[in-house]
């Protein structure tokens, strides 16, 4: 994994929970030209554990076509148990990505046992490299620095983590066990700028897909040690991700995301629509932040 952003594409679907192909291969390609050094597919923000389980395997092949061996492809692949994880991988097998990425187990939470023998049951289900996905928010259960170091000796095709734990990340860069190309993908969103500076230059964010203006100009600037720049492209973003929290994440997302070419839904579908009377303010902001022509 080569130094920039991952982005963690979001995933259009009409309401029956198709894959919009054509809408999906253009966020790709807005993402590719805009200098992505990866891609995450069917991640959190990819509404990966709401896609149909015979609709995932179209997702990957689609981002996998459209890619072209341009960037690295990274598949999300969690489940709630080895045994439909096991499914999954098996739909997307033939694939040419470069690893599947898991979170613990998310219905409840997991002792450390439960989510050792979890990550060593679905590595075990492919060929390809795995990657683990620490969210704790989400999964209610905590990706810990031990159990990185335990699983590095036990999963032969383990590759790296995706983590916004800074301190973890320091110990394992720090660690001489760990083996150099071990990947860590940063996405603690709010201190890219600070995590770049000491080493963490491979940074993921679903925030990415709506902002590729922003996202390439920020890590231009960070690779040329503009951080004074940098600071101002991250803010937009961060001030994006807090306009999406403060007008409801998902239907504002799915908004913004049409507003800038993707049809589709990029939301569960439950959740309510978008409310038209923050449609002026949502792209007054796109336009703000240079993602949107007046």
């Amino acid at each position: 994994m080569k130094a920039g952003f991952v982005t963690a594409l979001g995933t259009p679907l009409d309401k029956d929970g198709n894959l919009m192909v054509e809408s999906y291969k253009k966020e790709i390609e807005a993402q590719i030209q805009a200098g992505a050094a990866g891609l995450l597919v069917m991640g959190s923000m990819g509404q990966q554990p709401y896609i149909r389980q015979d609709e995932c395997a179209k997702v990957a092949k689609v981002a996998v076509e459209a890619v072209a061996g341009r960037v690295s492809v990274y598949v999300g692949a969690m489940d709630v148990s080895i045994n439909r994880a096991k499914e999954r991988l098996a739909s997307m097998e033939d694939l040419d990505v470069a690893g599947f990425v898991f979170t613990t187990p998310f219905y409840y939470g997991c002792s450390r046992d439960q989510i050792m023998n979890y990550f060593k049951g679905v590595a075990a289900c492919t060929k390809h490299q795995v990657l683990l996905y620490d969210l704790p928010g989400v999964t209610q259960s905590k990706i810990t620095y031990d159990m990185v170091l335990e699983l590095i000796r036990e999963i032969p095709n383990l590759a790296g983590i995706k983590s916004a734990d800074q301190q973890m990340f320091r110990k394992l860069k720090l660690n001489p066990e760990v083996p150099e190309d071990f990947i860590l993908v940063y996405s603690g969103l709010d201190t890219f700028d600070v995590a770049y500076k000491w080493g963490l230059d491979c940074c993921l964010d679903g925030m990415m897909s709506c902002t590729p203006a922003n996202s390439k100009k920020l890590f231009d600037a960070m690779a040329e040690g503009d951080y004074a720049s940098a600071a101002v492209y991250l803010n937009n973003i961060v001030a994006l991700r807090d306009f999406f929290a403060a007008h409801d994440l998902w239907p504002t997302f799915t908004a913004a995301m049409n507003m800038l070419g993707c049809e589709g839904n990029f939301s569960p579908d439950y959740v309510s629509d978008f409310k038209e009377e923050y449609r002026e303010a949502l792209r007054g902001e796109l336009v703000r932040i240079g993602e949107l022509a007046e």
